[in-house]
């Protein structure tokens, strides 16, 4: 039997063992984080047919009739130069989005030379849009993507203001109207206008309600047919 006799380990052999095996555990599992989140992987790279509307945009294309901030109105003309790929058949797509990114205007930016090169084409645009609910808009110049392919999709966005005064009484020019309150109820010429939130079935009347200077010079809520017999029958609560 002493050909079987089975091997016995002290305490402190066994103690030495089990930190032994800790230790290159904890060294395995390091080993595998480092080479699963490295730094490297862990940022994706960023592709460049992503919307914009900073400086990286001029070496594909270029606004010169307006910069960012800019008032405008309807009709809006926009001329600048594009390179030629981001024209398809010697036009793109330029869209006008209110404060809320819902679409206002649409139109057809279209080539003044010959679109079919590397280089810088010239392009004149007119969009109009209906009257804004806010301030504040997007002007939206897309590339051309008839592949539809979102690795081919790329677009320059330019903040606008949207200049829906009218000349007052006196013939001075007041500045724009704003939506405010709680329930964006309230059509003034202050920004960030609050109120109590007492919710009334007719505030919705003013979610599709144009705010903006009536003749009186102040502002207010277009009186339209629509909004008239909303606010005379509002939708009751949901």
């Amino acid at each position: 039997m002493e050909g079987k006799r089975a091997i016995q380990f002290s305490k402190k052999e066994i103690l030495i063992i089990c930190i032994a095996s800790l230790i290159l555990s904890f060294v395995a599992v390091l080993v595998l984080y480092s080479g699963t989140y490295s730094p490297a992987q862990s940022v994706p790279s960023v592709a460049s047919s992503t919307s914009s509307n900073g400086a990286e945009k001029e070496n594909l294309i270029r606004v010169f009739s307006l910069k960012a901030g800019d008032a405008v109105t309807s009709p809006l003309r926009v001329e600048g130069e594009a390179r030629g790929n981001w024209f398809f058949e010697a036009s793109f797509p330029i869209r006008v989005l209110d404060g809320d990114g819902g679409v206002i205007g649409l139109g057809i930016a279209e080539a003044k030379e010959e679109w079919m090169t590397e280089d810088f084409v010239p392009f004149e645009a007119v969009i109009e849009f209906f009257s804004p609910r806010f301030s504040t808009g997007t002007l939206v110049l897309e590339k051309d993507n008839p592949s539809g392919l979102p690795e081919h999709a790329d677009e320059l966005r330019i903040p606008v203001i949207f200049s829906n005064s009218k000349p007052s009484a006196d013939g001075t020019v007041k500045e724009s109207c704003y939506i405010g309150g709680c329930s964006s109820q309230i059509c003034s010429d202050k920004e960030g206008v609050v109120s109590i939130c007492d919710f009334r079935p007719e505030y919705s009347c003013y979610k599709n309600a144009r705010c903006e200077r009536q003749s009186s010079g102040e502002c207010g809520w277009m009186p339209t047919a629509e909004l008239q017999a909303c606010i005379k029958n509002p939708p009751p609560f949901n």
